[in-house]
């Protein structure tokens, strides 16, 4: 039942799909990290949706594209972008590490969250028209990305040392092992692999960005917060992507 309960939190604090009231006071609120990657699927649901749309009404790939940038932002209502622009806030502003933790939490947009997040969104339109959908692997590989992803992020923040110890990432963090998310990548990496070989380049991608979130988040911020968990799931979101884009041309040439 606890984990039953976990998922509801999951759900209702990273995504706008309705929840029942909970009991934040329980010990499921310490599992909701480790569940994390199921929200992924009310993204790949929504992405599924779509793109049977497109394909029923003929749409063409720009507009696709536009449903598939936005519709993770509408279902998680922004939460990670949130995150996303108030670390582009933080690293641009070349201050001390106290004071790019003050900017994290400050609730003013300044120049550089909007630049990043317009880069941002332009980048990722740009890779969702550049995707191709020859076969169902492929769509079963894309609709993966999102629970991969998550694995990561949830991953990065039990396992990365808090930078403030307080704060909404800090109520969710357990101190089990998270043997949900290790399972969970493993499964989708071997998912991935056996749609196509192919396909790990993706996968691979995501593992980089998150050595890259790994060493900024320490050195810049000493630690993880709520903030660089959302940036870092935008920007394995954006790698994940590439490498697929990567992938599918180097299989046409090769």
């Amino acid at each position: 039942m606890k984990w039953l309960r976990a998922v509801g939190m999951a759900f209702a604090l990273y995504s706008r799909v309705p929840m029942p009231p909970l009991d934040w006071e329980s010990e499921s609120r310490r599992l909701t990290l480790h569940v994390f990657p199921l929200v992924g699927l009310a993204v790949s649901g929504a992405w599924c949706l779509w793109l049977a749309l497109c394909w029923a009404l003929e749409l063409g790939n720009v507009l696709r594209a536009v449903g598939m940038t936005l519709l993770p932002i509408l279902v998680t209502g922004g939460i990670h972008m949130d995150g996303f622009c108030d670390v582009c806030d933080a690293l641009a502003s070349h201050q001390s590490r106290e004071r790019k933790l003050e900017i994290l939490k400050d609730s003013r947009v300044g120049a550089f969250a909007v630049l990043g997040c317009v880069c941002y969104i332009l980048a990722l339109f740009g890779l969702w028209c550049e995707v191709k959908f020859p076969d169902a692997k492929t769509l079963a590989a894309v609709l993966l990305l999102p629970l991969y992803n998550r694995c990561l992020s949830g991953w990065g923040a039990l396992r990365l040392p808090n930078a403030r110890g307080e704060g909404m990432l800090s109520a969710v963090t357990g101190r089990g092992f998270p043997w949900t998310l290790v399972l969970g990548g493993l499964l989708c990496v071997a998912a991935l692999g056996a749609l196509n070989p192919w396909y790990l380049l993706p996968a691979a991608a995501g593992l980089a960005v998150y050595f890259y979130y790994k060493h900024t988040a320490l050195k810049e911020f000493g630690g993880v917060t709520g903030d660089l968990a959302g940036w870092f799931l935008q920007l394995c979101e954006l790698g994940c992507l590439a490498g697929l884009v990567l992938a599918q041309r180097l299989e046409a040439l090769l």
